[in-house]
């Protein structure tokens, strides 16, 4: 009991769950259930147009049961993304309790975006200000042909301190190197 507590990392995850999205989503989503089941610092979020804080629900005992209560508190899954807005939302209404020097955050999103390109570049400099680390999971990542030229991952890229693929589960294996 003497010795210097450790400084433990926190998490913050946060999981596109757009159209472009869709067919990664519930992976996606499952990993960051496991997350949240072993990790107690962890907060987890999803977006599509808008954030939703969906950490109560994972508190949930089985996935199923979660998944069953987010999809019925979420009517706009599935459809367009507003990563911007999202992280907009994110940084005035969560920021300034969860994220500080020992808080890692990870964005799992293709970056595919149809709102306000400027506002994903302003939202993502606050995020990189405020936390210890910036990793961006993209599942487009792991293939050999893919490029970062979308728009919103354009203006993400320099706010990123780790950008990595997540098509499959060695990919999140590698995770934990940067953690």
């Amino acid at each position: 009991f003497k010795k210097p507590k450790h400084n433990r990392t926190r998490l913050v995850l946060l999981c596109d769950v757009s159209k472009s999205m869709e067919l990664y989503s519930s992976f996606l989503l499952q990993f960051m259930f496991a997350f949240q089941q072993v990790f107690s610092r962890v907060k987890t979020f999803a977006f599509s147009t808008t954030l939703q804080h969906i950490s109560p629900l994972f508190k949930q005992n089985d996935f199923k049961t979660a998944l069953q209560l987010l999809s019925n508190e979420s009517n706009e899954w599935s459809g367009g993304t507003r990563i911007g807005k999202s992280l907009h939302s994110f940084n005035k209404e969560y920021a300034s309790r969860l994220l500080n020097k020992r808080t890692t955050v990870i964005i799992l999103s293709d970056g595919w975006d149809t709102g306000a390109i400027d506002l994903i570049e302003e939202s993502m400099k606050a995020i990189q200000n405020k936390s210890k680390k910036v990793i961006w999971l993209n599942p487009l990542a792991g293939h050999s042909s893919y490029r970062a030229e979308v728009a919103g991952m354009k203006a993400a890229m320099a706010y990123v301190d780790v950008f990595a693929p997540v098509n499959n589960v060695e990919s999140l294996r590698q995770l934990g190197k940067w953690l």
